[in-house]
C-alpha cells in the first residue's frame, strides 16, 4: 500500500488542484461546481489555428536548443527550428479543422486566416529572437522547459487534506493499487466476519486520496548567482504596464505567480521570483521611403507608425544618412526613444520567503473548502462577471444558471450545449502562450 503524499503522487492518484481552478471556485461557487465537480465543459468548434499553442511549441524548441548554457552557441540555427516547429504545429492544426469541418476546406477566408497568423507568428519570433531575447537573455541559462509539476498540500503542522469525492473514487477504483486495496480489503472482512463487504463499507473506511497543488512551467531559468527563475510566455494584445490603460500591478499580487515560485521552493529550489515575458501579437514595421523627399527626409516621421527606435534608427542611417548626420531626425528619434510601440516587456516579479509561506497557507485552506462536499454552491451573479463587456466573453453557462434560477429544466440545457468529461481541460490540452485562452 501506497504510504507517503510522495507515492500517491508518483502513482498519479491525487486529487490535483490547478491556479485555474482556484480561480474559478473563487470567482462562482456555482460554475466551479459545473467545471470542475460535475465535469461539463462547453462545446467549442476547433479554430483553424489554436495561435498560443503553436507559438509556445516554437518558444519551447528555441530554449530547448541550448538547454544548460548561458549562451545559445547558434542562435540562428535555434531560430530556423523554431519557426519550423510553430509551422508545423499550425499545420496540424489546419489539417484536423478542415478534417473535422470538411466544407471548409478549400475556403479562402479560413485559408487567409491561417495564411495571416503563420505570417505574424514568424514574424513575431524572428523580432523576438533577433532584437529583444539577445538583450533579456543575458545571465540567464534555461534549465528547464515544458516542466510539470505536482507537489503536497500541507497545513500548518504539515496535516494533509484527503479527498472522498466521487473523481477520487472513480480513479482509485480504476488503478491496479485500489482494485487490489479493495480484494485485500473485501477478504481480511471475509475471514473475520464472514461476511461480504459491501461497497458503503469499503468506502466509509476509504482514506481517500490526498489533495495536491499540479501546474506546469514554460521554463526555468538559472541566474548567474545560481538562483532560479521561473518563466511565463504570454502573447497579448496589449502589453501590461506599458501602454495607456495598463497596469501591472496586480502581478505582485498573482497566484498563479505566487503558487508556482511556492511550489519549487517547497520541494527545496532555491528560487527568486518570477519572470513574466509579454510578447505583443504584432510585429513592427521598417518604415517606408516616402514618393517624395519632404523637409530634407526621405522618411516619414508619422508618430502612428508602427515601429521602433532600433530599426527606424538602422533604416535612416542605412538609407537616409545626410539627413540623419545633419538632425533631422533628432525630434523624432527622441520621441521613438520614449514613445515607440511595445512589442516585448518582461515583469520580473521577485518573491520571499515568508510570501512562499504565507501562500501554502492559503492554498490550504482554500482546498479544504474546495473539495468540501457540504460546501454551498451558490452563483455570484454580476453585470460583468456574467455577461462580459461583449457578445464573445462572459460566462459559458449563462443560459443553464438562468435556468436554474428560473426553475427550468437546465440539466436538459446542459446536456444539450455542453460535453460531460471525464478529464479536466489542463490534463489533455497542450500549452498555450495566449493570455485569452484561460478557461473561464
Amino acid at each position: 500500500m501506497l504510504k507517503t503524499v510522495e507515492e500517491y503522487i508518483e502513482q498519479k492518484l491525487v486529487h490535483s488542484i490547478h491556479t485555474t481552478e482556484r480561480r474559478s471556485f473563487r470567482g462562482c461557487r456555482r460554475r466551479h461546481k459545473f467545471i470542475f465537480i460535475d465535469g461539463y465543459y462547453p462545446k467549442v468548434t476547433a479554430r483553424p489555428l489554436e495561435f498560443g499553442v503553436a507559438f509556445h511549441a516554437a518558444m519551447e524548441t528555441y530554449y530547448g536548443f541550448y538547454l544548460g548554457l548561458f549562451v545559445n552557441p547558434d542562435p540562428d540555427t535555434a531560430l530556423q527550428l523554431a519557426i519550423a516547429k510553430f509551422k508545423e504545429v499550425c499545420n496540424q492544426q489546419y489539417r484536423k479543422f478542415v478534417l473535422n469541418n470538411p466544407i471548409k476546406e478549400g475556403d479562402p477566408e479560413v485559408k487567409e486566416e491561417y495564411d495571416d497568423r503563420v505570417r505574424l507568428g514568424v514574424g513575431m519570433l524572428r523580432y523576438y529572437f533577433l532584437h529583444e531575447a539577445p538583450k533579456y537573455d543575458q545571465g540567464l541559462k534555461p534549465v528547464k522547459v515544458e516542466q510539470s509539476f505536482e507537489v503536497p498540500i500541507y497545513g500548518p503542522n504539515k496535516e494533509i487534506i484527503w479527498c472522498k469525492c466521487d473523481r477520487c473514487k472513480r480513479r482509485w477504483r480504476n488503478s491496479e493499487i485500489g482494485a487490489r486495496d479493495h480484494d485485500q480489503y473485501s477478504a481480511q472482512v471475509y475471514e473475520l466476519t464472514g461476511e461480504i463487504l459491501t461497497a458503503e463499507a469499503y468506502w466509509e473506511q476509504w482514506e481517500g486520496l490526498p489533495v495536491t497543488y499540479g501546474g506546469r512551467i514554460d521554463i526555468i531559468f538559472e541566474d548567474a548567482q545560481g538562483r532560479y527563475w521561473i518563466g511565463d510566455w504570454k502573447t497579448a494584445m496589449r502589453i501590461s504596464g506599458v501602454e495607456p490603460g495598463t497596469l501591472d500591478d496586480y502581478m505582485y499580487n498573482d497566484d498563479q505567480i505566487t503558487s508556482y515560485c511556492w511550489a519549487l521552493w517547497l520541494i527545496g529550489i532555491p528560487v527568486a521570483g518570477f519572470i513574466y515575458a509579454e510578447i505583443k501579437k504584432a510585429v513592427p514595421e521598417e518604415p517606408e521611403p516616402l514618393k517624395a523627399q519632404r523637409l530634407g527626409r526621405m522618411y516619414s516621421t508619422n508618430k502612428q507608425q508602427a515601429t521602433t527606435y532600433d530599426l527606424y534608427l538602422s533604416t535612416i542611417q542605412e538609407n537616409d544618412t545626410a539627413a540623419y548626420e545633419e538632425g533631422l531626425y533628432d525630434e523624432f528619434l527622441n520621441y521613438l526613444k520614449y514613445n515607440a510601440p511595445v512589442f516585448h516587456h518582461r515583469h520580473d516579479i521577485p518573491r520571499n520567503d515568508e510570501e512562499l509561506r504565507n501562500c501554502g497557507l492559503y492554498i490550504y485552506q482554500e482546498a479544504k473548502e474546495i473539495i468540501d462536499p457540504n460546501i454551498a454552491r451558490y452563483p455570484n451573479p454580476g453585470r460583468f462577471h456574467c455577461k462580459g463587456f461583449t457578445d464573445a466573453s462572459g460566462c459559458a453557462f449563462w443560459e443553464p444558471c438562468l435556468g436554474m434560477n428560473r426553475g427550468e429544466d437546465w440539466h436538459y440545457t446542459l446536456d444539450t450545449m455542453f460535453e460531460k468529461r471525464t478529464k479536466h481541460y489542463y490534463e489533455e490540452a497542450p500549452p498555450t502562450t495566449d493570455k485569452r485562452m484561460e478557461p473561464a
